[in-house]
């Protein structure tokens, strides 16, 4: 979903890429899969184990199986637990992993933001440049601040003119992109929402200890 340039050294081609990457934000770790890029998979390999993976870690660790003898203050604070309204104790979860999974997307909204910069910063380091006639990604290429105006361009009035609309069309496409993107994130948030509330509503007021009876019954 980023905007693609071509680039090109010698008889190599590749593409660069300008603006947020929506793919990274969503696909994480295949991205630089895809890109051959091996180093940045590794960071972000490690990303994800600092974020997402440090959630499913906790989502699925076998608390059933600590031995609370060994740890008198964490089992007073459950025995403790044992006298309050069990919904309240689902939401207190639910809010804690919401806030975690929170952290965990603006850590990777950073990530996506500055991917493409980084690679095709790397890409054109490398050598990688647009062709002479590619007035696309050329212009794209300035405007994003990879390369800089020529004194022949910034006088040349019908080459900027084109320029200004190759950038005009490409950031209307990146709008409607956000636009997909802020509307994931309203759904996310009104599912979120609504099993809060379902949880308000359809738990009842016993206690944890009720709760465990009734379950274990």
């Amino acid at each position: 979903m980023a905007i693609k340039i071509n680039l090109k050294k010698k008889n190599k081609t590749k593409d660069g890429f300008v603006g947020f990457s929506f793919t990274t934000f969503f696909w994480g770790l295949f991205v630089p899969v895809l890109r051959k890029d091996n180093k940045t998979f590794l960071k972000h390999f490690f990303i994800w184990l600092a974020t997402f993976g440090l959630l499913v870690f906790i989502a699925r660790f076998p608390y059933d199986y600590i031995d609370f003898d060994k740890f008198p203050s964490v089992r007073d604070y459950v025995i403790s637990l044992l006298d309050v309204k069990y919904k309240y104790i689902v939401l207190a979860i639910l809010s804690f992993f919401l806030l975690l999974l929170i952290l965990c997307f603006i850590v990777w909204i950073f990530v996506a933001k500055n991917y493409n910069k980084n690679y095709t910063n790397k890409l054109l380091r490398q050598g990688y440049m647009p062709s002479e006639d590619d007035s696309y990604s050329l212009a794209l290429l300035k405007e994003y601040g990879y390369l800089e105006y020529t004194e022949d361009e910034l006088k040349d009035n019908d080459k900027m003119t084109q320029y200004k609309n190759i950038v005009d069309t490409a950031k209307k496409d990146e709008k409607k992109k956000f636009y997909m993107f802020l509307m994931y994130f309203i759904i996310f948030f009104l599912f979120i929402a609504f099993i809060f509330y379902s949880v308000n509503t359809d738990i009842g007021d016993e206690t944890y200890l009720e709760y465990l009876l009734q379950y274990n019954n």
